[in-house]
């Protein structure tokens, strides 16, 4: 009986996962549900806007070479960038959401260590975890940002992070379909992004209304906002489509276990009975012995 007993705990302890499987799947669901159609509609348009950033970048870059004298050191008084590269990776705080945020997180530790001038920052605890255990020894500044309900002021101390840095990419998992989510980089400030076919400009004029400082300036805040909030929606959109991957295939392990134990259980419950029958047809024979 007591190999039984530890079947019928092994049984109910796979149940009770079974469960617990089937409600992060269909909480993932529900959060895909709310954000998929926003961040699928919007994402064309941010593509865009980053092409358009990149394109006003270049000509501010030209223009600065253009000045000389005395424009060019009043110029410097008023840059507010470091002339540093920051390396962010947008990782989850909570688990279960299967191998992405390992992919991301490996992709980014290669690039800390291929850029040994950069600075790092990290956002979520899984993230740090992974990238203590890499044992890169480079410090690094960490944030945490909600993995659900994430709002513009949840993103300020991350913004305020980036923004004074002349370049940045930023490590996150991107939603191609339920099926298949990729680890990619990306910049938020005007350089060339890896995961969107920008047109480059190379020989074209720009008139620029004001002038190219005002436009510059409102790019490298408002839409340099807007860039990162949607980095950080497909992030979360991406963890969750692999959650959901993650638990289907949890729950089909769950379930072969399932059968092997209740195979196992059947088996011990029939030899009970026929050692039952067996001691049963013992004590007959000795009492018609008597």
């Amino acid at each position: 009986m007591q190999a039984y007993k530890q079947i019928t705990d092994e049984i109910n302890l796979n149940q009770q996962f079974k469960m617990l499987t089937q409600a992060y799947q269909e909480h993932a669901i529900v959060q895909i549900n709310l954000a998929r159609f926003s961040v699928l509609a919007s994402r064309e348009f941010m593509g865009e806007l980053a092409e358009i950033f990149y394109n006003v970048k270049k000509s501010y870059e030209l223009y600065l070479k253009s000045l000389t004298g005395k424009e060019k050191d009043q110029h410097k008084e008023r840059i507010k960038k470091n002339g540093k590269e920051v390396l962010v990776l947008l990782s989850a705080n909570g688990k279960f959401y299967g191998d992405l945020v390992t992919k991301v997180s490996r992709l980014f530790v290669q690039q800390v260590k291929d850029n040994p001038d950069a600075d790092v920052i990290i956002v979520g605890s899984e993230g740090r975890i992974f990238f203590e255990n890499a044992d890169t020894g480079r410090p690094f500044t960490y944030l945490t940002i909600p993995d659900t309900s994430i709002t513009l002021d949840m993103l300020k101390p991350l913004i305020q992070a980036i923004i004074g840095y002349q370049r940045s990419l930023i490590f996150y998992g991107k939603f191609n379909n339920i099926i298949v989510q990729d680890a990619v980089e990306g910049s938020i400030t005007g350089d060339m992004p890896t995961d969107t076919k920008i047109k480059i400009q190379e020989n074209e004029d720009f008139l620029f209304e004001p002038n190219i400082e005002f436009v510059m300036e409102f790019f490298e805040n408002q839409i340099f906002s807007m860039l990162l909030n949607q980095t950080v929606s497909e992030g979360k959109l991406a963890r969750f489509a692999s959650r959901i991957k993650a638990m289907e295939a949890a729950q089909n392990n769950l379930l072969k276990q399932l059968g092997i134990l209740n195979r196992k259980s059947r088996r011990i419950r029939s030899m009970e009975s026929n050692k039952k029958q067996l001691q049963l047809f013992a004590g007959r024979a000795l009492w018609n012995k008597k």
